[in-house]
């Protein structure tokens, strides 16, 4: 076939990213918004060697597990992926896509358990982060539209929790009020880039960060009283400047106009102080499950020395730290550590060590020096392990490895270079669901010798 011709095929299969698979003598359209067992007709928007890319134009036949999505914007903004998928049938896609990677990339043949998913899973999101522009002459606040710089207006995220909601809906009308013109990216003039927010989920607290193309800021003082006043959980508001004519959201250099410049919430019965730049979990609820899962699966001992390695604001560290002997955290960046040794002071932790290192030349050099470590927690970015980790881990020879991913097919890759070691899965892997409505996962693999 060729671009513009239209066909009707059923949808046998869903992509990793939630995409409809249509065959036509054995080449494969993808086609967004269609689901298994569906049929309909579809017009060519992209036609390639091996694939294609399709239009639903309309259905003929319609799955059970197709529902109405609660977004009005959903179609046009790339934030959510899923909304038109039941949750029951969300659990067994991401179930499943653990599945397809672990055997196709990793090579293992391992049992996936159910996907632990949130009994309500909307209004989750703890960070909120809104780019500003005009949108028909009109100023707007929103998300980007996939694959694109134009912003989709928004006034209610289904997914984001309800004060960053209103907090940004607020900001947006003082920025119209008081004539703030919002950043323009291709003149590289305006003032305001994006409203940023993070919010406590158990200590109900609020943060604003305004991202600002230039330092002075007129109407400041409007702002913060303002603000403050309508909102008296905003316990922190941040000026964070960004004069970089790139895609960059923060800065360097951060003003606070209002309180401490962090707020604090609870995990698992521990306080955290979060500032502007600390990475912390989107869904303080479901990484509760998480964290408990990798806990669990470690069979942590009291006589056990642990590392955490990626270990951010030392959110898992300090989770372990009562089951273990000690706790090492490591971590490359130097405000993540120096919160996370904020965040042991205040829960009164003592046998957690926190180094500013990086992690695979750390646990290199203790395997060298000879000290014996039991087991491994590991969180990485997207991106998965490198090589050089992998190989200080196999060096280290802990009694266990307990990996956390955002990302199975790089944790399926890093699976398949341990396998060479030795090393197996055990027991089942483990789908969490922190990112309801979209097509990410969390998995947690254990394995040992």
């Amino acid at each position: 076939m060729k671009k513009n011709d239209y066909f009707e095929a059923e949808c046998v299969d869903l992509t990793h990213e939630g995409q409809g698979v249509v065959k036509v003598n054995g080449i494969p359209y993808f086609v967004k918004g269609m689901l298994i067992g569906e049929t309909g007709k579809l017009k060519v928007i992209k036609q390639l060697k091996n694939y294609g890319i399709a239009r639903l134009i309309e259905l003929n036949a319609v799955s059970k597990d197709r529902v109405k999505p609660r977004c009005l914007v959903y179609k046009q903004c790339g934030g959510c992926h899923l909304q038109h998928l039941s949750k029951e049938a969300q659990q067994r896609f991401k179930q499943k896509r653990v599945q397809d990677v672990m055997q196709r990339i990793g090579k293992v043949d391992c049992e996936v358990a159910q996907t632990l998913v949130q009994e309500d899973p909307w209004f989750y999101r703890n960070k909120v982060q809104m780019p500003v522009g005009y949108v028909n002459g009109q100023l707007e606040t929103g998300f980007y539209k996939q694959h694109s710089n134009d912003i989709i207006p928004t006034k209610e995220c289904f997914i984001q929790n309800h004060a960053s909601n209103r907090l940004v809906n607020r900001v947006k009308e003082l920025m119209i009020e008081y004539r703030i013109e919002p950043y323009d990216k291709l003149t590289g003039k305006g003032m305001v880039r994006h409203i940023l927010t993070k919010y406590g989920f158990k200590t109900d607290q609020l943060m604003l960060v305004l991202i600002t193309n230039k330092e002075q800021f007129k109407h400041k003082q409007v702002f913060i009283d303002v603000l403050t006043k309508e909102f008296p959980n905003l316990k922190t508001i941040i000026q964070n400047i960004n004069s970089r004519r790139d895609n960059v959201i923060l800065g360097e250099k951060e003003n606070i106009w209002f309180g401490k410049g962090y707020i604090q919430d609870v995990l698992n019965g521990l306080t955290f102080n979060i500032s502007s730049k600390s990475f912390y979990q989107i869904n303080p609820p479901q990484v509760e499950v998480l964290y408990n899962k990798a806990i669990e699966l470690a069979d942590l001992q009291p006589t056990d020395t642990v590392i955490d390695a990626y270990c951010g604001i030392g959110t898992i560290s300090l989770c372990m730290a009562k089951s273990a002997k000690k706790v090492i955290g490591v971590e490359i960046v130097e405000q993540a550590i120096a919160d996370a040794k904020k965040n042991a002071e205040i829960n009164h932790i003592d046998n957690v060590e926190f180094l500013v290192a990086d992690a695979a030349e750390y646990m290199t050099k203790l395997a060298d020096e000879g000290v014996h470590i039991d087991v491994v927690m590991v969180d990485p970015p997207r991106k998965g392990c490198s090589t050089v980790f992998l190989d200080a881990v196999v060096k280290l020879d802990p009694r266990k490895l307990v990996y956390i991913s955002c990302d199975p097919s790089t944790q399926a890759r890093d699976i398949a270079y341990l396998t060479q070691f030795g090393y197996q899965v055990k027991g089942p892997c483990q789908p969490v669901d922190l990112f309801a409505q979209t097509y990410g996962i969390e998995n947690i693999v254990q394995l040992s010798k």
